[in-house]
């Protein structure tokens, strides 16, 4: 009995060791959404997979959906999160996995939130330190639009570049936004 094999881009959001060498993986992917995976004997030394599954890396992965649980038979790795271990852009990719794991349930795949993903992930080298927080921010309002609990009508919302006018907006009115932003995740009660 053969199996369908998706291959789809996805983001590694949690990684945890499973048994002797096998791993589970927490992944926001393009075509299905929040999914769990196994993959099997990863962590052994002969393993071709075991470099690529770091948390926070952009990578295209082959899935065949089992019973319970996804299980992945092939990665590809896009932009390995190794490249800014250290950096800010390494926080600001914690905070968002955090967030998007914490919002985002089950096999619902979202256009939005995944073109949002991929943009930073493409854009990574243009972001300046001393922006790093307009980032965070813009990215937070529109992941929390594609959800449904924002509203605002800020023009950055259905635009997904990152430009000085946009963080000028920010500044301007960072105290408001970031009040409000608290708020709509405390009123997700997730």
């Amino acid at each position: 009995m053969s199996h369908a094999i998706y291959q789809t881009p996805a983001i590694i959001l949690k990684t945890k060791n499973m048994r002797e060498s096998n791993k589970l993986l927490v992944l926001y992917t393009e075509k299905f959404g929040l999914i769990y995976c196994v993959t099997q004997s990863v962590r052994e030394l002969k393993s071709k997979m075991r470099y690529h599954t770091n948390r926070y890396s952009l990578v295209t992965v082959d899935l065949v959906q089992g019973r319970d649980i996804w299980r992945m038979t092939g990665i590809h790795e896009n932009i390995s999160s190794l490249n800014f271990a250290g950096s800010l852009w390494y926080e600001l990719l914690s905070n968002f996995t955090q967030l998007i794991n914490r919002l985002c349930s089950g096999e619902e795949p979202s256009t939005e939130i995944w073109n949002n993903i991929e943009h930073l992930y493409n854009n990574y080298s243009d972001i300046d330190e001393s922006n790093h927080s307009y980032y965070e921010i813009i990215f937070t309002m529109r992941l929390l639009q594609s959800l449904g609990y924002w509203d605002g009508k800020e023009e950055f919302l259905n635009n997904y570049n990152y430009n000085q006018d946009y963080f000028d907006y920010i500044e301007n009115h960072k105290i408001s936004l970031v009040t409000t932003i608290n708020q709509r995740i405390h009123d997700t009660q997730l």
